[in-house]
């Protein structure tokens, strides 16, 4: 899996999006997938597991621990 960022309110973006959704309507094949951001961001066990992790940590006060980003994709 690629992913790639799209500024969708610029017209490039406009129109990479349009062709793309007519491009995913016409293979069938869940070749092209859209996911908005909060699906991405779940997308996988580690990511999910730190997040849900930071939220809790924030309803209950705490300050929470700093992480790199790059640990997100471990």
């Amino acid at each position: 899996m690629t992913t790639i960022q799209i500024n969708e309110k610029t017209k490039t973006g406009k129109n990479i999006l349009k062709m793309l959704k007519a491009l995913s309507d016409i293979e069938n094949e869940n070749s092209i997938r859209f996911l908005d951001e909060t699906e991405y961001l779940l997308s996988t066990k580690t990511n999910k597991a730190r997040l849900i992790d930071s939220l809790n940590q924030a309803k209950g006060g705490e300050k929470g621990k700093t992480i790199a980003i790059d640990d997100l994709w471990k």
